[in-house]
């Protein structure tokens, strides 16, 4: 589940966690690997260094860059950025 807040009194305010397995976030030791960021179904998703490490096609379920193919993909004023090759989608 990704972290939104829409602010304001009574604003709706969802966990920040693992897109596969939902752990809450955390700041990784160094030798554990870093949280990787992506797109999926239009909105930015965290997958932890966990769920990188044991699930081999855990990137699958992202986005993927309509110029480029990349999954490296940020969520930027509301508009999808390919961290790879620079396209802008709006969003």
């Amino acid at each position: 589940m990704i972290g939104v807040s829409t602010g304001g009194p009574g604003g709706r305010v969802e966990r920040t966690g693992c897109l596969l397995c939902g752990r809450a976030t955390y700041d990784p030791g160094r030798r554990e690997g870093a949280w990787a960021r992506g797109v999926a179904g239009g909105r930015q998703v965290l997958v932890c260094p966990d769920c990188q490490r044991t699930g081999p096609g855990w990137s699958d379920g992202l986005d993927r860059c309509p110029a480029c193919g990349a999954t490296r993909l940020s969520l930027v004023l509301g508009d999808v950025v390919c961290r790879n090759c620079g396209a802008v989608t709006a969003g």
